[in-house]
């Protein structure tokens, strides 16, 4: 595995094209069809169909050509269509500037029986009918839901009946239907229910989840995915991952009780995040800090990355409190290049549940 896997980064392989050239793609088995970036669409040969591709309510046009033949290794990897598609990974909703070109689908995995192992940093082809799956962990039968992709019939918010997409390519923890996540961030809900930061699977608890809230324009599209909630590669790595494709099922073998870190990416995000901070500390003195003035005493206790590591966006978002205030006020402040200038672009006033109080007009 790349070292970054399961660590904030997404998962990824390097297969080979029949002329030799290297392709790193990433293992998606939330993709139902091998994809590949615009870029390659001289070697795909003639355009055969085009069609819309949706991630998470951004549409943009595909393109459908003849599937080349692959390699892993020299190996040649199955595939059960006989078409890939092409897109502009530009344009996707998260991870468009990542070095990767194309996605491994699921027209491909669901011949495996893969197994990601994020402790050794290895992926595995296993044989899928092993005398003795008692090391694999606890079983998660697996249902299609319709395009080749599959869910289980739990989610990490712990409600009954409400299905989730295994979701690979998806390098947060998830996501949530917008009832679920409401619920989810209800701290005053009834007793025994899972509640943010935690969630449970499998009568697992996880910890410090970042979901994604799916928002009103995602769910007035096709996409069938977002008919579910999520599990994605940040929660799945804190397990030996066995996806046993032939046999419908997935195994969970618990091997950290947290996310995993990449010391170099966490030590590269503080030097940011101080840098964010010393320019709001700034705004404060100066009395430029939307819903603030520099003669309050507060303290600041979180901050949350947007955009970790973008070539084109640093994104930091600070949490602070006052005291003698129940109030949690945010700021988020954006910059185009590594050493440009912060600028605020939006500060905001919830309550400790999470709703919003009040936005402030940003200078």
């Amino acid at each position: 595995m790349n070292k970054e896997a399961g660590r904030g980064g997404l998962l990824m392989v390097t297969v080979r094209l029949a002329d030799g050239e290297k392709l790193p793609l990433v293992v998606d088995t939330g993709c139902p069809i091998t994809s590949f970036d615009k870029s390659l669409e001289q070697k795909l040969g003639r355009r055969l169909d085009s069609g819309t591709l949706l991630n998470f309510g951004v549409e943009q046009d595909i393109g459908v050509y003849a599937a080349p033949k692959i390699y892993l290794g020299n190996v040649p990897l199955q595939m059960a269509y006989t078409n890939v598609a092409t897109f502009d990974r530009h344009k996707l909703a998260d991870h468009g500037w990542l070095p990767f070109m194309g996605f491994l689908g699921m027209d491909v995995l669901h011949n495996y029986c893969l197994q990601l192992d994020f402790a050794a940093g290895k992926m595995r082809f296993l044989d899928d009918e092993p005398a003795d799956r008692k090391n694999w962990g606890q079983p998660f039968p697996l249902t299609d839901i319709g395009d080749g992709c599959f869910s289980i019939n739990e989610n990490l918010a712990g409600v009954n009946g409400l299905g989730s997409v295994i979701d690979t390519g998806c390098n947060s923890s998830g996501w949530l239907r917008p009832e679920l996540f409401q619920q989810w961030t209800n701290q005053d809900s009834a007793a025994g229910k899972i509640h943010s930061p935690n969630g449970k699977l499998g009568g697992e608890i996880y910890h410090d989840l970042d979901f994604r809230e799916l928002d009103a324009k995602s769910l007035a599209t096709d996409d069938s995915h977002i008919k579910f909630n999520g599990v994605g590669l940040r929660v799945l790595a804190e397990n030996l991952v066995t996806l046993d494709f032939p046999n419908h099922t997935m195994y969970l073998k618990r091997t950290s009780k947290w996310p995993l870190i990449d010391k170099n990416a966490k030590a590269k995000a503080m030097t940011v995040a101080k840098s964010a901070l010393k320019f709001l500390i700034r705004l404060g003195k100066e009395n430029q800090l939307p819903g603030a003035s520099k003669n309050e005493h507060g303290r600041t206790t979180d901050f949350h990355f947007n955009h970790e590591d973008s070539p084109y966006l640093d994104s930091v978002t600070w949490y602070t409190l006052k005291n003698g205030d129940a109030s949690i006020y945010h700021y988020t402040v954006t910059r185009t290049s590594k050493h440009g200038a912060w600028k605020l672009h939006k500060a905001w006033r919830t309550d400790a549940s999470g709703n919003v109080l009040q936005e402030y007009a940003v200078p």
